[in-house]
């Protein structure tokens, strides 16, 4: 990656439009996707409802609604600031992509339902059957790959950054 050559206001809108439309027609809600993909380009990964509001031209009922929603799935949580009665939403964590592709229990979920609807349709003796429980063996495969590719992730993270002069990661 190039050296930055600074923070672009307009481009970083244009990413957080074409990142949270990507996110929208992958089934997050639109406003949902738009304030999780803003508070990704936030320097400190943490805004105000005011700011949310200003930045996206949305209701404060609106950032209410999605806020309340980002926090549910776990991607966003609410803090007082010290000393303040004002709210901060913030990122989890800046490794949201670890967040997004560990959701294991949601494969593991899918992959249970998918083996007992495969049961219920006849076992592998059915097609509906083989298909459901192709389902269940795909999760387990894609379980297997996201956990042996998050093992190596670590390291991996440390050399990217270690090749990145100043920034604290």
């Amino acid at each position: 990656m190039a050296p930055s050559t600074g923070r672009d206001e307009s481009r970083v809108a244009e990413f957080v439009e074409h990142f949270g439309a990507f996110l929208t027609h992958s089934g997050l809600p639109p406003i949902a996707s738009r304030v999780w993909v803003l508070l990704l380009a936030d320097d400190d990964g943490r805004m105000t409802a005011r700011e949310i509001g200003e930045a996206l031209g949305i209701s404060p009922a609106a950032v209410s609604t999605a806020t309340s929603y980002l926090a549910q799935l776990g991607f966003t949580k609410r803090l007082r600031e010290p000393g303040s009665r004002r709210v901060v939403h913030a990122l989890v964590s800046d490794d949201w992509y670890e967040d997004l592709v560990t959701r294991k229990e949601t494969m593991v979920t899918l992959r249970d339902l998918a083996l007992a609807g495969a049961e219920a349709a006849g076992g592998t003796a059915t097609r509906a059957g083989r298909r459901l429980w192709l389902s269940a063996e795909m999760n387990d495969h894609i379980l297997a790959a996201i956990g042996e590719a998050m093992t190596t992730w670590p390291q991996r993270k440390q050399e990217l950054l270690g090749g990145l002069a100043g920034l604290h990661p």
